[in-house]
C-alpha cells in the first residue's frame, strides 16, 4: 500500500503548479484575515446603527466566518477565538437577533474590548481596533421596509 510519502500531489493553477508542501506557506495567515474581519464589524456596527437587522446579522456572521477560517489555518488561536466568538461575539448576535437596540452598542463595545485584550495575550498590543467615525460608503446601510 502506497503512502502519500511515496508520491508528490501537484497542484496545476493553469499558470504554474506547486506541491501540497508549498501550499501551506501560501494560505493566509492572521495578518491578511483580520483586516477583512474589521470591514465586516464594521459594517455590522453601522447596520446596527441604522437598525438594519439583515444587513447586521449578514455582517456579522461573514465576520465569523472568516475567525473560524483565520483559526483553522492558525490553531495556536483557536482556543481563544472560540472563546471570543462563543461569549463576546455571540452576546451581539442576540442583539441583533432580537432587535435589542439598546443593548447592541454595550454588547458591541464590550466585544471590540475583548478583541483588543486578546491583541494583548498575544503580544499585539500595538493593535487597538476601534469603530471608524464614518460608515462604510459602499453599502447602504438604510433598512428595507
Amino acid at each position: 500500500m502506497a503512502s502519500s510519502a511515496d508520491h508528490e500531489h501537484v497542484i496545476d493553477t493553469g499558470k504554474g503548479t506547486f506541491t501540497l508542501e508549498e501550499l501551506g506557506p501560501l494560505m493566509p495567515g492572521m495578518a491578511e484575515i483580520m483586516p477583512q474581519v474589521g470591514v465586516r464589524i464594521w459594517k455590522c456596527y453601522y447596520a446596527g446603527q441604522a437598525r438594519n437587522r439583515p444587513l447586521a446579522r449578514f455582517q456579522l456572521k461573514e465576520a465569523v466566518n472568516l475567525m473560524e477560517k483565520g483559526a483553522f489555518l492558525r490553531p495556536k488561536y483557536v482556543e481563544n477565538m472560540d472563546k471570543f466568538i462563543n461569549e463576546e461575539v455571540a452576546v451581539l448576535g442576540k442583539a441583533i437577533d432580537s432587535e435589542d437596540w439598546d443593548a447592541f452598542e454595550p454588547a458591541f463595545v464590550a466585544m471590540v474590548d475583548a478583541a483588543n485584550a486578546y491583541h494583548e495575550v498575544y503580544d499585539k498590543e500595538f493593535l487597538r481596533w476601534k469603530i471608524p467615525e464614518e460608515p462604510p460608503p459602499d453599502l447602504d446601510m438604510t433598512p428595507r421596509r
